[in-house]
């Protein structure tokens, strides 16, 4: 409410009818405040890499979304994720989950699974391999033991037992899926003879803890000590309860290959223009709140990440930072300022070689390469060829994805070996 000047020579006493309404004013302006800070939620690394976004935040999916809209102040996931979610539960493979009928009471428990498996940044905390390693695959989106409550997996075996699903002797996973005429019987589709295996959940899985614990392979738990179990669902435009349960466990370690960019943690609708911490209405010290998940291993000194990138810039191409002091001998500055330039803008690790083998690149190593290549040209055009390109070659290498960099790496080597041949001879 506005604030209004007391008229020169008014009493300031008040009625009681006064004060009560006040104090009223104020319990509703406390109230309004408290529901706007819920709503604008937080940002916090999502630790999932499946559509998952790198950091939950506030999100605007307009009157058309009307699913996960609960998630909506701070997602993990995107308008185009819970587009698919709503899809007949097309997000994941192309799986038929209506390929023999589906009741909407039935429906809506799979729709918000998928809801708070895509858009709870809470579920990250219970990601199943740290490193997102699984005997060398990359595997960020697999999760184990996460309590939710008995009350729930009961009332979603009860919604479902009579509705029929196309699949095969593995349950769920085995879904046949649009692309392919598995199954067909000689029903009309969605009806339960469409499919020579439509079956009753309830003769696949006999209790509302077989869903929790069979159906999804481990991922969840059925809990009944409900105080200390997760909802996969809330009342939209009210804080999510999730956030308040087992705030001392810690969050996983940010997988190598998936550091987030604490500059600019997010995307545009594109999927490939960053946003940044501003753009995103996240704090700037955002990354150094106890709850937002941010590992030591990719915690950064600063975000003044364009700061400190022209100031970079301006080191490689024309300080005395990059400028040789012998025709053989780059400043140490020199790596010392790429390095900088790294912490605060590109991330801790230029590339992830898991224990396959295989070599995976940032997302924001496009943008990384380019940035060097920009500067390596500019050096190139003010005449400064000297022993600090082996510098910046060095760290294009480092963001220049295989084969490429494969085929480069030889060619560094050698050079280096007879540059020192050379320095030797002098």
């Amino acid at each position: 409410p506005a604030r209004t000047a007391i008229p020169t020579g008014t009493s300031t006493s008040s009625s009681p009818r006064t004060v009560n309404m006040i104090t009223l004013q104020l319990v509703v302006l406390a109230a309004t405040l408290a529901s706007v800070s819920a709503q604008q939620g937080t940002c916090e690394v999502c630790h999932l890499h499946y559509y998952h976004k790198e950091v939950s935040h506030a999100e605007n999916w307009g009157s058309d979304v009307s699913i996960c809209k609960e998630y909506e102040h701070e997602a993990c996931c995107t308008k185009d994720t819970v587009s698919k979610i709503d899809d007949n539960g097309k997000l994941y493979g192309d799986y038929d989950l209506a390929a023999c009928g589906i009741s909407s009471g039935c429906k809506k428990y799979f729709i918000e699974e998928s809801c708070f498996y895509e858009c709870d940044r809470n579920v990250g905390k219970w990601r199943k391999h740290v490193d997102c390693d699984d005997a060398g695959e990359d595997n960020g989106w697999e999760i184990s033991g996460m309590p939710v409550k008995a009350s729930y997996w009961d009332a979603w075996y009860e919604a479902c037992k009579d509705d029929y699903f196309a699949w095969g002797d593995g349950g769920y996973w085995d879904l046949p899926t649009y692309a392919t005429a598995a199954y067909k019987g000689a029903g009309a589709a969605g009806t339960n003879t469409a499919y020579t295996s439509c079956t009753k959940l309830s003769n696949t899985y006999k209790s509302g803890k077989e869903v929790a614990e069979d159906m999804w392979g481990g991922a969840f738990t059925y809990e009944t000590d409900e105080a200390n179990a997760y909802v996969m669902t809330f009342t939209d435009g009210q804080p999510n309860p999730n956030n308040a349960l087992f705030t001392d466990k810690a969050y996983p370690r940010e997988c190598a290959g998936h550091e987030v960019n604490i500059t600019h943690p997010g995307f545009d609708t594109d999927g490939k223009t960053r946003r940044s911490y501003s753009d995103l209405a996240c704090p700037v010290d955002w990354h150094k709140e106890s709850s937002a998940g941010v590992s030591e291993r990719s915690s950064r000194d600063t975000l003044t990440c364009d700061t400190a990138a022209n100031a970079a810039y301006t080191k490689v191409v024309s300080g005395s930072e990059c400028k040789a002091t012998t025709i053989y001998s780059c400043p140490v500055s020199c790596e010392s300022a790429l390095d900088a330039l790294e912490t605060a803008c590109f991330g801790m690790e230029f590339t992830y070689t898991p224990v396959g083998g295989t070599e995976t690149y940032g997302d924001w190593n496009t943008q990384k390469l380019s940035w060097y290549n920009i500067a390596d040209a500019a050096r190139t055009a003010a005449g400064n060829n000297d022993a600090c390109d082996d510098v910046v070659d060095n760290f294009i290498l480092a963001a220049t994805p295989s084969p490429a960099g494969n085929l480069r790496a030889p060619f560094v080597a050698i050079m280096g070996v007879v540059f020192a041949a050379l320095a030797v001879i002098t």
